[in-house]
Parts: C-alpha cells; sequence; structure tokens
C-alpha cells in the first residue's frame, strides 16, 4: 500500500511493530479525537490491503495526551467488523499498527499492516483548521470490501437474493453466506465450444429466478434454484451501460455498431474512455469515473469527477493488492466489482468497491 496525501511532513519512527508520528511542542491546544471520515479512509486502505478472511490484530498509539489510544482502538475496530474483518488478539493475525498525531498544519493517521509475508503502509491526512474542515465539501473515498478468494479465475459475480452467483473459467456457482464467509452450495460446469482468448472475460446478470452468462461468443441462461445453465453459441449485447455487439468470438474487446473497439468504458458521450467505468456517489451529485491506473507499485483505481467537460480527481487512488483482472459496474452504479491476481500467492480476490462519504 502506498502512501496517500502529504507525508513531507511527517517523521515516521519505527518501534518494533508500531509507528509513532514526531508531533510539534508549539501546538499545544487541545484537539478533539482525529475525525471519523479520517479513520474511515484509513479503514478502507486497511480492509484492500490485509489478506481476505484473515482476522485483524490492532496496535494503536497516539501521540497526542488528549486522544485516547483506546477509544481510537475501538472505533478502527467497529469500522472494520462493518466491513466484515474480525479483530483478535491471536498471534496467527495480521497486524496492524496505528499512530495518530498531529503536526503543524495537519492531523494524521498511519498504519502498518503486516501479514501474508508482507509489510505495508497507509496514511490519511485533515487539515488542522476548524475554516477549512467546515468548508470542505463532502469527502470521498474508495471502499474495498472482501468478497472471496479462490486459486480458480473470477470473471464476475452478482447478487441472487441472500445468495451469490459467481462466474469463473471453468463454471457458473451458486454460494451461500456461512460462518461470515461465501461457501459453494451448487456449481455447474460451462464448456463453450470455442476456446477462451488470452484474456478471459464473462459477466453474469441475475433478474429473479433467472440468469444470463455473457462469454466471448457465447451465451448461457439458466435458473438459480435450482441451479441449471444451458449455452449457446451467439452473440448478443453485454450489460454494461454502454451500447455494443458483444465480445468478438475469441477476442477480449467489444465493438460499437459503428464499429470502434474498446476494453471497457463509462457512458459519458465524448468523455468516455478504456477501462473506465461509471458510479454513482450517496452523497455528491454528478458523474463520477472508476478507472484503472498501473505503476511500479502495482495496479491501482483511481476516482474522478465529470466537471467542465473533464475529469477531475474526486478521492485518493487506491492500490490494489494484485493485478487488476475484472472491473464491472452493478446496475445501481453505486457498487462495482474488482477482481484482483495476487501471482505470488496462486489466487484470485474478488472485492466490491464503492464510494464512502464523510463531511
Amino acid at each position: 500500500m502506498g502512501f496517500h496525501g502529504r507525508v513531507s511532513s511527517v517523521r515516521l519512527v519505527t518501534r518494533g511493530l508500531m509507528l509513532l508520528l514526531a508531533a510539534s511542542a508549539m501546538l499545544t491546544a487541545q484537539q478533539p479525537s482525529p475525525p471519523d471520515d479520517l479513520l474511515q479512509e484509513l479503514v478502507a486502505s486497511i480492509a484492500s490491503t490485509a489478506p481476505p478472511g484473515v482476522p485483524v490484530k490492532l496496535q494503536v498509539a497516539s501521540t497526542e495526551p488528549s486522544e485516547d489510544a483506546s477509544a481510537i482502538e475501538a472505533r478502527v475496530s467497529a469500522l472494520l467488523g462493518a466491513r466484515g474483518l474480525r479483530t483478535t488478539d491471536g498471534a496467527s493475525a495480521t497486524t496492524v499498527a496505528i499512530s495518530c498525531g498531529r503536526n503543524m498544519v495537519e492531523r494524521v493517521c498511519v498504519a502498518e499492516i503486516r501479514g501474508d509475508g508482507r509489510v505495508q503502509l497507509a496514511t490519511v491526512t485533515r487539515p488542522l483548521t476548524a475554516g477549512a474542515a467546515g468548508a470542505r465539501a463532502a469527502s470521498l473515498a474508495l471502499e474495498l470490501r472482501p468478497l472471496l478468494s479462490q486459486p480458480t479465475q473470477v470473471l464476475d459475480a452478482a447478487p441472487a437474493g441472500d445468495r451469490l452467483l459467481v462466474l469463473d473459467v471453468t463454471s457458473v456457482t451458486l454460494m451461500e453466506r456461512k460462518d461470515d464467509m461465501w461457501r459453494a452450495v451448487q456449481s455447474r460446469p460451462l464448456t463453450p465450444a470455442r476456446a477462451w482468448p488470452r484474456d478471459p472475460r464473462g459477466r453474469v446478470r441475475v433478474e429473479g429466478g433467472r440468469f444470463e452468462v455473457f462469454l466471448p461468443g457465447v451465451v448461457c441462461t439458466g435458473r438459480v434454484d435450482p441451479l441449471e445453465a444451458a449455452c449457446s453459441d451467439r452473440r448478443q449485447p453485454w450489460p454494461i451501460g454502454v451500447d455494443n455487439e458483444g465480445l468478438e468470438p475469441g477476442r477480449n474487446y467489444f465493438k460499437t455498431r459503428e464499429g470502434a473497439t474498446f476494453y471497457n468504458a463509462a457512458p459519458l458521450g465524448a468523455a468516455a474512455s478504456d477501462d473506465a467505468i461509471a458510479m454513482r456517489a450517496p452523497c455528491a451529485a454528478g458523474i463520477f469515473v472508476l478507472s484503472v491506473s498501473g505503476g511500479g507499485s502495482g495496479d491501482g483505481l483511481r476516482l474522478s469527477r465529470v466537471a467542465d467537460g473533464r475529469l477531475v480527481q474526486a478521492a485518493s487512488p487506491l492500490v490494489l493488492p494484485g493485478v487488476l483482472t475484472a472491473l464491472w459496474p452493478q446496475p445501481d452504479q453505486t457498487t462495482a466489482l474488482v477482481v484482483t491476481h495476487d501471482v505470488a500467492a496462486g489466487r484470485y480476490d474478488a472485492f466490491r468497491t464503492s464510494i464512502s462519504c464523510s463531511r
């Protein structure tokens, strides 16, 4: 996890697993506990980085006498619990060391995440001045909530009532939530007549008790309970929010009726771009675009707002825990499915991402 926000004014000192912030002695006024939106953004980064299904062991410190580290720990634990992450004191957990403090211009919380053989850092900041905080509009952040992990490549997943229908490169599987985990209850193999493209893609759409599966040059239909599926070689438009003629057989790109090719798109007219989807925020008006970014530290997600015909950054970028293999919008556009490939661990991780808001 890379650093988010400004870090040049903060000095980090490592003692074992704890990170301590060097606070300025010039600031002696009593300060409230860290703003809740700061902790929410930090927890969003922790949740996107911690290995799925592994409990979290918290270690919290504060450099401010007015801030209760135990209160910060309780709030972080509650926010993690809301994302399905359990906290524990056990030795076999992912260790998250959190330290909150302030410098001359901003409040800072830093997390060091140790787990799965890796050490990653995340930091979030907020201005100290009350005027700047009061005048600030809703603060937006990308949230990444774990869904499931498996060794077979996940192509898509869709809710089916209180269950989950998962499409991968071998089958379509119905899952139920048990013991805070999705577990397979029924599965049907898929055997497309054509070979998969090198970069396989697929979508699943559930309506009532029936579903459709969209593959390159193939469409499957079936019912959820009992799980049944039948496939045929044909092309039809995919449910991606943009007019298209489906995937080319043996290819992983779409074509419009005019013949233009694209990989993924946000329906923004002239502002549409490949590898992007449109999203809506529950607290902010307008159109947002979630796009993929690559870099030396791996793939990531960028959230932008459409303003005056151009894209303006709307939240801190989110570094993904692996190589992105799928990014699909959900019908209401408030959430999206994200699938990553952890090459070293040999697994595919599926997440739900959404835009969180705080003021």
